[in-house]
């Protein structure tokens, strides 16, 4: 940050730093004995600012330096509502780290409760969680759902309760608990009839929601950057990579259906706020 030049009045001083700023100039105004500085912030307008300084000086009553308050007194509405967004989706990561219950109940409970189940499923019990349509169609409508929670090894629980927790962790404090719990049963619900119509009913895994929640973060992120959801590239080259990986059996058998019907899900609910901006 460089100094451009002093005014003597800091009415001045303000309204040519306004004028800066609709040229696209950022500055600042500090005292300077008995005159006011502007500050530069980025050295390469120094020369600008200080020709525009001169012309100012002859007369700074000039209608474009009056107009010029206008657009500055928009370009900082502008910044406040970004600042404000910004904090609205800032989340303290110590915070997340000491209190991962308190910042992320959903998330928290769907790991507990899939330990719980794949550990009952491995020991040979947890039947009543399996996907069956015939006890569906009886009333046992939560089998729709409770397949996410089982898993056919540690290794398939310990990668799903990875990305759940990574994704989820950012997701969920900022659709906040009711919303994403709603994402994840939708998510859940889709993926796993996709599956079961395309294959047959015999599937368990977290995968789908892992997938649908990585569909809804790209979607989301990149429609909107203020949404403080965002995906690494390389996030985005691994889970792309094993779900191709997995469609050509080069994983094995995995229930590619619900992570095609997953991420096709997670990706639709992330547009639907770019679609109602679209159709108003």
């Amino acid at each position: 940050m460089r100094q451009a030049g002093t005014l003597t009045s800091k009415t001045d001083a303000q309204r040519f730093a306004n004028y800066l700023l609709s040229l696209g100039i950022s500055s600042k105004v500090d005292p300077a004995g008995d005159a006011w500085a502007i500050w530069i912030h980025d050295e390469n307008q120094i020369p600008r600012s200080k020709q525009e300084l001169e012309q100012f000086e002859r007369d700074p009553n000039d209608g474009r330096y009056l107009a010029a308050e206008k657009t500055a007194k928009l370009v900082h509405k502008e910044e406040a509502e970004k600042r404000k967004q910004f904090q609205k989706n800032y989340v303290e990561m110590r915070d997340v780290w000491n209190n991962p219950a308190r910042r992320r109940p959903v998330t928290t409970t769907l790991i507990v409760a899939s330990a719980l189940a794949t550990s009952g499923l491995l020991e040979g019990a947890d039947a009543d969680l399996m996907f069956s349509w015939p006890l569906i169609l009886e009333g046992q409508i939560w089998r729709l759902i409770t397949p996410i929670f089982l898993h056919g090894s540690i290794l398939h629980l310990l990668f799903n309760m990875w990305w759940l927790f990574d994704l989820g962790g950012m997701i969920e404090p900022r659709l906040k608990t009711f919303r994403y719990l709603l994402m994840v049963l939708v998510i859940a619900f889709v993926s796993n009839m996709i599956q079961f119509i395309a294959v047959g009913p015999n599937f368990v895994g977290m995968s789908g929601v892992v997938f649908g929640l990585f569909g809804y973060a790209w979607v989301r992120g990149r429609l909107d950057p203020t949404s403080g959801l965002y995906l690494r590239p390389d996030v985005v080259f691994w889970m792309m990579g094993f779900f191709f990986l997995c469609w050509f059996n080069v994983i094995g058998s995995v229930a590619n259906w619900a992570h095609g019907g997953g991420l096709a899900m997670g990706a639709a609910i992330g547009y639907l706020p770019e679609l109602r901006r679209l159709l108003r």
